[in-house]
C-alpha cells in the first residue's frame, strides 16, 4: 500500500496495521559504576570483535568482556532494533516468539527510547474548541504511528501540552496526565498544591539517557496573581508528589506566559505572550532565567529550536514565490548566526500538494531535531534539512493562526511506571 495523502492517522487503520554461519564475536561493555541502579549508566554501545585462529580475548580487560556466539539475527536484534520508530518494533513482534519477547522487553524500551530520537511527527490540537482531539501528523505513516492518535484511551478529552522524548504532557478537566500514545500506558498525576489554570505554562522534562527507570519531572510556571512573580511547582515521577522550588523569578516585565511548554538540553522553556521574552528554567539545578528574543518583523512568528548542540530562535518569512529566508539565532544574546535563503519548492513533496505556494504567512514550528528546521504554511508544512539541503512536506491541517498548538513527537518505546493509576 503506497503511503501518499496527509497523514493524519485514524484509530481503526492503524490498530488494523499493528496486528548464515555463525561466528564468535567478543562484545565489549564497559560499566561506569557499582549496584543495580548503576546499570542505567553502562555504556551500552558494544563494540564486537571477530574472534581470529589463536586469539582468546585475553589483551582485553576479563571483567568487561563476555564472550558469546551472535548470528547475523542475534546482531540485527540486538543493534538494529534500537534504532527503529516504535510502530516498525510492534511490525516486527510477528518475525519470532524470541523477537517478541525481546522487543516486549524493559531493556528494548530503554534502549530504543534512548537512540531513536528523530523527530516522528506533530501532535496538532486546535485550541478554540475543546472537544477537538488532538491528531497526528507523521512523517512517515508506514513506519511511524500510534493506536490511537486521538488519546482515547484516556479516560477523559485532554489537551496536549508538551512533549518529551516519546512521553506526552495532557491536561484533562482537572488533572494531568503522562502517557505514551505508542504503548497506551499512561499515568494520572496527583494534584498540584497551586492553581495552575485552564492553559497552564507547565513542560515535561524527560531525559532517557542512563535512566533506565524512565524518571520524569513536571515543571509549572505559576504566576502570582498581583505580583510581578512567577514561582516553580514541579512534580517528580520517582517519588510522585509535588514540591514548590525554592527558586521564582522576578525578571520578566509582565508574567503573561504562554500555555504548554518545551525542554531542550536540561532546561524548560516558556513564550511571554505580550513581549520579546522567554522564562527558561535550568531543571536539575532549579535555577530559572529570562532570555530576550530579537525583535523581528510584524507577523513573523519564531520558536526555540534545537539546531546542533544549541538551544537558538529560528525565524523564516516568505521572501518570493517559493524562497524562503530561515534566520538563525543563538548564543547568549541571541545574535543572528545564520541566515539562509531556500527555495522550498524545488523539492518533490512527500504528500500530494498541487503546485507551489505563495504564502505569505508562515510561522517556525517547535523541533527536537538539531538538524531541521520546521515551517508551517496556510497548505503545506516544511521540514528543512540544513545540512543535507533536502525538503519534505506534509499537507497543513489548517491555516496558520494562534488558536491551534503543534507538539512535537518522538515515536519511542519508553515506558511509563505505574501506568494506569
Amino acid at each position: 500500500m503506497a503511503c501518499s495523502g496527509i497523514d493524519m492517522l485514524s484509530d481503526e487503520s492503524l490498530e488494523e496495521d499493528m496486528y548464515s554461519d555463525s561466528s564468535e564475536f567478543y562484545v565489549a561493555v564497559k560499566p561506569q559504576g557499582g549496584g543495580i541502579d548503576s546499570l542505567a549508566e553502562f555504556d551500552l554501545r558494544t563494540a564486537a570483535y571477530k574472534v581470529e585462529e589463536g586469539n582468546n580475548g585475553s589483551k582485553y580487560p576479563v571483567e568487561i568482556i563476555m564472550r558469546v556466539n551472535m548470528t547475523i539475527k542475534d546482531v540485527a536484534k540486538r543493534h538494529i532494533l534500537p534504532f527503529l520508530p516504535a510502530k516498525s518494533l510492534m511490525k516486527l513482534r510477528a518475525v519470532s516468539k524470541e523477537w517478541n519477547q525481546w522487543i516486549a522487553s524493559p531493556l528494548l524500551a530503554y534502549n530504543q527510547s534512548s537512540t531513536f530520537q528523530k523527530l516522528s511527527g506533530y501532535f496538532y490540537q486546535r485550541l478554540d474548541n475543546i472537544d477537538d482531539p488532538p491528531i497526528l501528523l507523521s512523517l512517515h505513516r508506514c513506519a511511524i504511528g500510534v493506536p490511537s492518535p486521538s488519546l482515547r484511551f484516556l479516560p477523559v478529552k485532554v489537551k496536549v501540552l508538551s512533549s518529551s522524548s516519546g512521553l506526552l504532557l495532557c491536561q484533562g478537566k482537572d488533572s494531568y496526565y503522562v502517557c505514551n500514545p505508542a504503548t497506551k500506558d499512561w499515568k494520572k498525576l496527583p494534584p498540584p498544591q497551586y492553581y495552575h489554570g485552564s492553559d497552564p505554562a507547565v513542560a515535561l522534562a524527560f531525559d532517557p539517557q542512563f535512566n533506565i527507570e524512565s524518571f520524569y519531572r513536571v515543571v509549572a510556571a505559576v504566576p502570582v496573581l498581583d505580583n510581578p512573580v512567577v514561582c516553580f511547582e514541579i512534580y517528580c515521577s520517582e517519588s510522585d508528589s509535588w514540591r514548590c522550588s525554592p527558586s521564582d523569578c522576578l525578571e520578566l516585565e509582565n508574567t503573561r506566559l504562554a500555555g504548554g511548554g518545551s525542554y531542550m538540553k536540561g532546561v524548560a522553556y516558556w513564550r511571554n505572550t505580550s513581549s520579546n521574552e522567554v522564562l527558561a528554567f535550568d531543571v536539575k539545578n532549579e535555577i530559572p532565567a529570562v532570555l530576550h528574543l530579537p525583535i523581528i518583523q510584524s507577523g513573523q512568528r519564531g520558536a526555540l529550536t534545537q539546531i546542533g548542540d544549541e538551544v537558538c530562535y529560528v525565524t523564516a518569512y516568505n521572501d518570493s514565490g517559493s524562497f524562503f529566508i530561515i534566520d538563525i539565532y543563538g548564543g547568549v544574546d541571541m545574535g543572528l548566526k545564520r541566515s539562509v535563503s531556500v527555495n522550498l519548492g524545488s523539492k518533490k513533496p512527500r504528500t500530494q500538494v498541487r503546485g507551489i505556494p505563495n504564502e505569505k504567512c508562515c510561522e517556525v514550528l517547535p523541533c527536537t531535531d538539531s538538524d531541521t528546521v520546521v515551517i508551517h504554511t496556510d497548505t503545506t508544512i516544511y521540514f528543512y534539512h540544513l545540512r543535507d539541503q533536502k525538503v519534505e512536506t506534509l499537507q497543513s491541517p489548517g491555516r496558520v493562526d494562534t488558536d491551534k498548538r503543534f507538539v512535537p513527537y518522538i515515536n519511542s518505546l519508553v515506558m511509563v511506571h505505574n501506568a494506569g493509576e
